[in-house]
């Protein structure tokens, strides 16, 4: 199976791709990527897994955010959709927090948790990274996209997630440039389950492995930490010379250990 196309579920529409035959795998891309960042990894993943990605409400080629919605319910849709009731999440930066938030509300739908620098819904950034946000947004407003990449590319407190090689960081170049629509949207609209997932993670009983880049923020990387101290079971592993996209700035490296993280997952079965 090799399809990708734009499916209407519920009130948007959502560029989705499905490749590969087995086991449902969903691929949950994070901030200022949308699902070219998974490009490296689907050959491979599709080997032995339905590899299910998409872009998120507000990336890519999905519809903008204009009303109030919630990400994890947009994952059950898509899996219900595709007549999907069970399957393995990778979940990169705010894709983590959707992933948990799923796995919190839908717990009989996920087999296994596969969190890259994760946020959690409930754990506030620093004003800084809120602020480096507003900023990012105003300037594309202001000026322009092409302008906006160029200055988010170039800037110093980026640094922890623009990847130093070149191939990488072209490729976080043309996610951001695919990313108009997200600053058309209406970023206030967006409602994580309730009660937050901070104070709820030890009832999270899948599988869940928790990776960690070396470059990336202090705060992303204690918020990982956090999630690993408080779910049990789940196991942490850091990779070296990379920031906060992993599977962007070294595939080969992630793809081998996700694909081990799997296996072991239907081994136990």
């Amino acid at each position: 199976m090799n399809r990708t196309a734009i499916h209407t579920i519920g009130s948007a529409k959502f560029h989705v791709s499905v490749q590969g035959q087995g086991s449902p795998l969903v691929l949950l891309h994070g901030a200022y990527c949308n699902l070219d960042v998974w490009d490296e990894h689907v050959e491979l993943l599709s080997r032995s897994f339905t590899v299910i990605r998409y872009d998120q409400r507000g990336y890519g080629r999905s519809d903008a955010v204009t009303e109030t919605y919630s990400p994890y319910l947009d994952l059950k849709a898509i899996l219900d959709y595709f007549g999907l009731r069970r399957a393995s999440i990778i979940g990169s930066c705010l894709g983590g927090a959707v992933a948990i938030d799923f796995a919190l509300a839908y717990p009989e739908y996920v087999e296994q948790l596969i969190l890259i620098a994760p946020s959690l819904n409930g754990t506030p950034p620093p004003m800084r990274l809120i602020w480096e946000r507003l900023r990012d947004v105003q300037r594309v407003k202001r000026e322009g996209i092409e302008r906006g990449a160029a200055r988010f590319l170039r800037s110093r407190f980026w640094r922890f997630a623009v990847p130093r090689e070149r191939r990488a960081r072209s490729q976080l170049k043309d996610m951001y440039l695919a990313n108009a629509v997200h600053y058309r949207s209406r970023l206030t609209m967006q409602r994580p389950l309730f009660p937050l997932a901070r104070k709820r993670l030890r009832e999270i009983s899948c599988p869940v492995l928790i990776v960690e880049g070396e470059w990336d923020h202090l705060f992303n990387r204690r918020t990982g930490r956090y999630i690993h101290e408080e779910i049990y079971h789940s196991s942490l592993i850091r990779m070296e010379g990379c920031g906060h996209y992993p599977q962007l700035e070294l595939p080969l490296e992630f793809s081998a250990i996700a694909l081990s993280a799997l296996k072991a997952s239907v081994a136990r079965r």
